[in-house]
């Protein structure tokens, strides 16, 4: 009898241990990775930083070659300023020089009208006399309709001139313009951003290309570790993740580090980190785990990758 007493009694000892010990989530310490990407493939002419280093928001990280969009830079440039000059032209409307041009280019038309009216009036007398074929009639009656016809089109281009542009051609060509000057600021950005900066304050992690190297577009060419945050990325156990959740407050401990942290889950995966077929059963869901983010006060001076330990406080406990 005594013996069940004292096995009673150490089983409720060790039961009051157990419950004194919290059990313990493990993860690391962690920095957001911001992958810094290019968007052409021309070859890079000079890299800035090294691995390591700390950078600002707008630090030049790499160059590429702009040779290429310069080029294309100006080609636009010079559509822009072509479209500019037309605009104005039409704007101001023809010159009195060119009017007058016109105007003594109808006469011309006029004098050969009536001398092709004239020459029409001798064939056809000539033809009805019988005097000269067919042939002769056809030939004078062409040339005056001839006549006819260019003096009517020199008279449409000085009445064009007087009456001035029209509004759908100033339209046509204010579309035109502003067409050129979007191309030309499209050429630019492209241009600028051969020039690759530094997005956030941090240090960079590694750069991934070598002069001379032409990364594809979309490529990730450096890495830089954000150092505005450091957070927790732990993992917690199947039976804890009903009292882990947004904004749960842990202790954490760092390796290498007297002091405990206070930290505050911020995000936990609603996805176990590992799903076996047989997960789900009795048996063995307890090796599911979750991924969570904890943020941790005063923590910003600590290097990431540490390892550490996270749990509930004791009044927080399940």
């Amino acid at each position: 009898m005594k013996i069940q007493a004292l096995a009673l009694l150490v089983a409720l000892v060790a039961t009051a241990c157990d419950r004194d010990q919290p059990e313990t989530m493990v993860g690391t310490l962690e920095r957001d990775r911001v992958e810094i990407k290019v968007e052409s493939n021309e070859p890079i002419t000079a890299i800035h930083v090294k691995d390591g280093a700390t950078v600002k928001p707008g630090d030049l990280i790499l160059e590429q070659d702009g040779a290429r969009l310069q080029a294309r830079l100006d080609q636009f440039a010079a559509t822009r300023d072509q479209a500019g000059a037309r605009l104005s032209e039409l704007q101001r409307g023809p010159r009195p020089e060119a009017i007058r041009e016109a105007q003594a280019r109808l006469e011309a038309s006029q004098v050969i009208t009536r001398n092709a009216e004239t020459d029409l009036a001798r064939a056809r007398d000539i033809f009805e006399r019988g005097l000269s074929d067919a042939a002769s009639l056809d030939h004078a009656t062409a040339s005056w309709q001839t006549a006819v016809a260019r003096e009517k089109a020199d008279r449409e281009a000085l009445a064009g001139m007087l009456n001035g542009t029209t509004v759908e051609e100033l339209q046509q060509a204010q579309a035109a313009l502003e067409a050129s000057e979007a191309a030309s600021r499209l050429a630019n950005l492209d241009l600028q951003r051969l020039r690759i900066v530094a997005p956030v304050s941090g240090t960079v992690d590694k750069v991934l290309y070598q002069l001379g190297e032409r990364p594809v577009p979309g490529a990730t060419v450096a890495v830089i570790l954000d150092g505005e945050r450091l957070f927790a990325r732990v993992y917690v156990p199947e039976h804890l993740k009903a009292n882990v959740t947004t904004g749960t407050v842990l202790d954490v401990r760092v390796d290498g580090v007297a002091e405990t942290f206070k930290g505050t889950v911020r995000w936990v995966s609603a996805d176990a980190s590992f799903t076996p077929y047989f997960a789900l059963t009795e048996h063995d869901r307890t090796r599911l785990s979750f991924l969570a983010e904890v943020e941790i006060e005063n923590s910003a001076h600590l290097p990431v990758g540490l390892p550490l330990e996270a749990w509930l406080p004791r009044d927080s406990r399940p």
